[in-house]
């Protein structure tokens, strides 16, 4: 049995099974694994030995097939943030100020009213001596406390306003030494210690002289290239090549230095793995200047989805397996960023689009939005749209706000796998409207292993496998034009029964073929001439 490393050094926050590269890897694993002739050394830093067992739980990945190597023990930095975050989030709300006010002061109010009316009405000299003295009793605690509170309001904005001119002081000095704001510090202290676990995991994989070659699933960890035997790396794409604007928006140094990042990686390497012709060319040939007989394209395999939601052992399996879905559907929607609303949605044969991608900006979410506002209000589409990415991506929340569409779109995040195969099997269509992708979108064999229709962009990596111009005109449109995409969306729910059977026979014939074992062995085949050449040269 050969042993074999994977490479992989995630941030501390990334969850992989909700990941696109994170189910690449588990289904890569799951096959390779299941060859019964290949053991997987997966190198990974400390806190991601959980999310990697985790992955492998989920994937059905059979514990002896893999081990885990790297640091076992977390840096005392990461522990603290650890502890810091769980504290926010374990501790209860304060109860604020205002609303203890607003129940008080009715009583307060009532009380007076009633000093007041029998101070008022009383005929007694020694009653009124003695309401006047019990209304003096409690003004002098009460004046005090209002005026306590008052008082500490005072100081409190006092002392805020001094910390705000302080940290405004510091900050230009700091500037004035290097220009390094609180965000930047932060994430400066993040980059250390990435960058001496790193060091760490590349100590732990050179002290293992049963790896023959090593491989790793993206181009975004440059220490991958100190290890001592030869490593084979993936470059699923340089989105940041592509949209360089769209991510400078996104904020100047965390982006600047991952595209430095991947740069470095892609220049230390010296073997490459697309899944497509067109990154091999446009993007590692064209603008990185590698040679092409260094790159080998090998396509991934369809992404099939329809274990987790199917049902065996009933009188009608369709059925008992729709119902489950539409649990699953709720159970996901729950997660919606609009918690007042979804709470209380209870509708599980709602219809639906469906788009399952993270919010960046080659993801093309707001023509997709455009698309769809228009669908619903100049063409009576009766359809939510579920999109899988962060609520608070800035562009997509101040469209669904100005557009009054929170309770039409729903934003879910954090989906398990069952929840996702739920929500394309239920969806009436799958639209991807990316303007860049490595491969084949896995939404559009996603969304055909669970028998729905799909919609995709017209780029070069599709075209480069659907090439029938009949699929091709059903299929794809025009991804910067977002009228096209709302003509493409109604016309596919229209036709959704003919458009299906024509993408699924195109499916079975073409896509289903292709095997995670054949991209495995393919894998393989070239990790082992990589070994081989490498023993070669040492003698």
């Amino acid at each position: 049995m050969k042993t074999y490393g994977i490479f992989i050094a995630y941030a501390p926050s990334i969850d992989m099974r909700a990941e696109g590269l994170g189910r690449y890897l588990a289904s890569f694993l799951k096959a390779a694994t299941d060859r019964g002739d290949a053991h997987f050394a997966i190198l990974c830093p400390s806190w991601s030995r959980d999310a990697v067992v985790a992955l492998c739980v989920e994937a059905g990945i059979r514990p002896q097939t893999y081990s885990l190597v790297g640091p076992d023990q977390t840096p005392f930095l990461y522990r603290v943030y650890r502890l810091l975050q769980r504290r926010r989030e374990t501790k209860p709300p304060r109860k604020r100020s205002r609303a203890l006010r607003d129940r008080l002061y009715p009583v307060a109010a009532s009380h007076g009213e009633w000093l007041k009316g029998r101070i008022a009405s009383t005929r007694s000299f020694t009653a009124f001596l003695s309401f006047v003295a019990y209304g003096a009793t409690l003004a002098i605690p009460i004046g005090a406390a209002v005026f306590g509170m008052r008082l500490v309001k005072r100081l409190r904005a006092t002392a805020s306003q001094a910390v705000r001119r302080a940290l405004r002081t510091a900050n230009r000095a700091v500037g004035s030494m290097g220009s390094l704001s609180l965000s930047t510090l932060r994430f400066r202290l993040y980059e250390g210690m990435l960058e001496r676990e790193s060091a760490l995991m590349v100590q732990n994989g050179n002290r293992r002289g049963d790896i023959s070659a090593w491989y790793t699933p993206a181009a975004f960890w440059p220490r991958v290239g100190d290890l001592k035997a030869p490593v084979l790396t993936c470059v699923p794409d340089v989105v940041l090549a592509e949209f360089p604007i769209g991510f400078a928006k996104l904020g100047g140094v965390p982006m600047q230095h991952a595209f430095r990042t991947v740069a470095n990686t892609i220049r230390r390497s010296k073997n490459f793995v697309t899944y497509s012709d067109h990154i091999k060319r446009g993007i590692l040939v064209e603008k990185f200047g590698i040679d092409p007989s260094a790159i080998r394209t090998i396509p991934h395999a369809p992404n099939d989805l329809s274990r987790p939601v199917s049902i065996r052992g009933f009188p009608d399996n369709e059925a008992t397996g729709r119902a489950y879905a539409e649990m699953l559907l709720l159970a996901a929607i729950r997660k919606a960023s609009n918690k007042r609303y979804a709470t209380t949605f209870s509708n599980p044969k709602v219809r639906f689009l469906f788009y399952a991608s993270q919010f960046r900006p080659s993801k093309n979410v707001i023509t997709l939005l455009r698309a769809y506002e228009w669908l619903l209000r100049k063409r009576g589409l009766g359809h939510k749209l579920i999109l899988t990415g962060f609520s608070h991506y800035e562009s997509v929340s101040t469209f669904i706000d100005q557009h009054n569409l929170r309770s039409d779109v729903l934003c879910i995040h954090g989906l398990t796998e069952p929840e996702l195969a739920a929500c394309y099997k239920l969806a009436d269509l799958a639209v991807s409207p990316s303007l860049s992708e490595g491969g084949m979108p896995f939404t559009f064999t996603e969304a055909m292993s669970v028998g729905t229709p799909a919609v995709l962009a017209d780029i070069e990596v599709t075209r480069e496998v659907i090439k029938d111009p009949a699929l091709r005109e059903a299929s794809l449109f025009d991804p910067y034009d977002w009228q096209a995409l709302g003509h493409k969306i109604e016309w596919a729910i229209e036709n959704r029964a003919s458009l299906y059977q024509q993408q699924r026979k195109f499916y079975d014939d073409v896509l289903a073929k292709r095997s995670w074992a054949n991209v495995v062995e393919e894998h393989l085949d070239v990790l082992d001439r990589l070994a081989a050449r490498q023993m070669v040269a040492e003698k």
